[in-house]
């Protein structure tokens, strides 16, 4: 069974999930038990490439959440979701896809060959995927808290022994045909039942889907200190607080290629010896960025800009005083993302985020 179960109401569907959850296989579970994710290294990514049948670890979905409220676990992904998920309507299109409810989309990373016209079949056989949801009335009584209220949550154990969280991924709106704007919010709770949720600046400020676009938007944020060190269960969220505006139909959104960086705190302690307040200055662009540090010796430092994949992008020496400077980037046409800049020499070392819109 695909989706025809998401019109049973919404009560009938929770009694009958429940119990279908415990037949299925060890790497499926009900959301309010998926594992939560424990950090480790520097940097967690997430593609969403598998994402038919069960979520990734960490991953939870939930409806009717608002800045109050985590909302409620949604039991109907993890009973099966086939790859599908529409860029716009189309009658070759299996009714599964006019259903609301979350799913398994063709991402719109596949580029101008998978874009607004390809035909269901086409989408299904797509092996980048993106976790998608379609909307529907907020006033539903049978799928109630979809608009708003729909949210992708990663749910972290604690952020013990770590700060500097940042974050970034695609935000997709994946209907043409689809006039209502939807409006997002990247915001976090703090602890096992959170009763307060914050939301974060953005680039871009405003995070939108919907009103007859094909869009694939890269979205970076940053925590500042708000998630450091902490020993409580911690939620990022990606969410509609707020009604879609407009009429007609309601679009189909999606995640992908979600990145959560983090710092050490054992490393910054070591590091803060020699070299510190190393910052990107101003707005990073694609070809200028401007970084700013602070050295405690005159002498030899090794500069170092890589992609969220480890290829290095630039590398230079840098002869500097005991102090504080600027150094500028130029003509490295970076596109649209997150960037990890190091400055070290043989005994400290640090890192910092150049986020490009």
């Amino acid at each position: 069974m695909i989706w025809q179960h998401s019109h049973l109401t919404f009560a009938y569907k929770s009694k009958i999930m429940k119990k279908a959850f415990l037949l299925l296989s060890i790497g499926v579970a009900a959301f309010s038990a998926n594992a939560q994710l424990t950090l480790s290294g520097s940097s967690y990514t997430q593609n969403f490439n598998s994402i038919v049948g069960a979520l990734p670890t960490g991953w939870e979905l939930y409806t009717g959440a608002n800045s109050t409220s985590i909302g409620v676990a949604d039991v109907t992904y993890g009973s099966g979701s086939a790859s599908f998920g529409a860029y716009y309507d189309t009658t070759d299109c299996a009714s599964d896809v006019f259903g609301t409810g979350f799913k398994n989309c063709a991402s719109a990373n596949g580029g101008p060959s998978l874009l607004a016209m390809s035909t269901c079949a086409t989408q299904g056989a797509q092996t980048d995927r993106a976790l998608g949801v379609r909307q529907c009335s907020g006033t539903s009584t049978t799928h109630p808290g979809f608009d708003p209220g729909p949210a992708f949550v990663l749910h972290l154990a604690n952020t013990m022994g770590y700060n500097s969280f940042t974050c970034s991924f695609k935000l997709q709106g994946l209907d043409i045909l689809s006039p209502r704007k939807t409006t997002w919010t990247v915001d976090y709770g703090v602890g096992a039942t959170p009763s307060v949720f914050t939301p974060v600046a953005t680039m871009p400020a405003v995070l939108t889907t919907g009103g007859n676009e094909f869009t694939d938007t890269t979205v970076t944020a940053s925590f500042g200190t708000a998630l450091d060190n902490q020993s409580q269960p911690v939620y990022i969220r990606i969410v509609t607080l707020v009604a879609s505006s407009g009429t007609g139909n309601r679009t189909t959104s999606a995640i992908d290629d979600f990145t959560l960086l983090w710092n050490s705190l054992g490393v910054e302690e070591v590091t803060a010896n020699n070299i510190g307040d190393f910052e990107v200055i101003g707005a990073a662009t694609s070809n200028d960025t401007k970084l700013q540090y602070t050295v405690g010796e005159t002498g030899s430092y090794n500069l170092m800009v890589t992609d969220m994949a480890g290829r290095t992008i630039k590398t230079a020496t840098i002869n500097a005083e005991k102090g504080t400077h600027i150094v500028t980037l130029n003509g490295l046409n970076l596109a649209s993302g997150i960037y990890i800049a190091s400055l070290s020499n043989a005994s400290a070392k640090a890192v910092a985020r150049i986020c490009v819109q």
